[in-house]
């Protein structure tokens, strides 16, 4: 007959554990406060995303996705126009 042990972790174990968990949350809430920042920064200053991103350990294009995600405009419009041909119909001229 096999006896069942029953495991409790140690007060060590525990306190690392909470230890642990305290600096995750510490980690989230300082990341969140980073990309607040960086979108504060993308609104008040005239800068670019990669000019930020140069000092951040993050892309341009994490950078990017900040702006895009606190709804900040571009600071140029977009110069890549689309590629599907125009359809020709009869009597109408070319654009």
């Amino acid at each position: 007959m096999t006896e069942t042990t029953t495991y409790e972790p140690s007060d060590q174990l525990k306190a690392a554990l909470e230890a642990f968990d305290a600096a995750q949350k510490a980690a989230e809430e300082a990341r969140l406060a980073l990309r607040a920042s960086v979108a504060e920064e993308l609104k008040t200053r005239d800068v670019t995303n990669d000019a930020v991103a140069a000092h951040l350990p993050w892309s341009g294009e994490t950078v990017r996705g900040i702006a895009r995600e606190y709804d900040i405009p571009r600071k140029r419009q977009p110069t890549v126009k689309s590629i599907k041909p125009q359809k020709r119909t009869a009597g109408r001229k070319p654009e």
